[in-house]
């Protein structure tokens, strides 16, 4: 197994233009998912060096889920593709949508032109319910749309600013994230500030630790609103 993540990146490159932190800032003992920071010495004085040591879920805060995380003999985040989380992606807005709604398949097709090989952006406003007891209180994808961007569209990515994308308190097998792993798919959960994006289509960049045997990791997620775009 390669300890480095593979893949070709994007030949058009990274386009200039506005910046816009998709990224929940993490607040140690304060986070649903463990997040602990403490040092291994203090300084005494103005100067000298310290370290910390991190102990953390790997699902804590804006991330990335491997295929590993639902298949046995999935890839860990060492093996995702760099250009599965770093290229054009589409941001679909979903806000109107209430608590375990579905969006299916003829909603994805209207919210937006989804290209093949995008990566794909579910936005459902519900940001702000991050670290609060509402926080999995979200709509959901049906199989039948999950499997048509898997297979017609032949998505790079699935992301969403909620904290995930399956019907909440339903099956415990997880259908979604079984076809979106099994294809290899990696998904990005708890983005925030897509409220903030002038436009549709961005430049996403949103990259996880490569370590060996990990089913997920923090991301630091940007996307980038090309100087060309419309608004941007």
């Amino acid at each position: 197994m390669s300890t480095q993540p593979t893949g070709t990146l994007p030949t058009t490159g990274v386009p200039p233009g506005r910046v816009v932190d998709l990224t929940h800032v993490l607040l140690p003992r304060k986070e649903q998912y463990t997040l602990e920071v403490s040092r291994r010495d203090e300084r005494h004085g103005p100067e000298g060096d310290i370290m910390s040591c991190v102990y953390l879920w790997s699902h804590v805060g804006t991330h990335v889920e491997a295929p590993l995380h639902f298949l046995a003999d999935g890839g860990d985040t060492a093996s995702i593709e760099l250009d599965r989380l770093m290229g054009p992606a589409i941001v679909l807005d979903f806000r109107h949508k209430e608590v375990n709604e579905p969006i299916d398949r003829d909603e994805l097709m209207a919210a937006g032109p989804i290209e093949v090989g995008d990566r794909v952006i579910t936005m459902t406003g519900r940001q702000d319910q991050y670290r609060t007891p509402a926080s999995h209180d979200r709509p959901f994808l049906t199989e039948d749309a999950v499997s048509w961007l898997v297979e017609d569209r032949q998505i790079r990515c699935l992301g969403t600013d909620s904290s995930g994308f399956e019907v909440r308190g339903g099956r415990e097998s997880h259908p979604n994230h079984r076809i979106v792993n099994q294809a290899a798919v990696p998904v990005l959960e708890c983005l925030t500030n897509l409220t903030e994006l002038r436009t549709q289509r961005i430049y996403l960049i949103a990259l996880p630790w490569p370590v060996v045997g990990l089913d997920a990791s923090p991301v630091r997620a940007i996307a980038i609103e090309p100087q060309d775009a419309a608004g941007a």
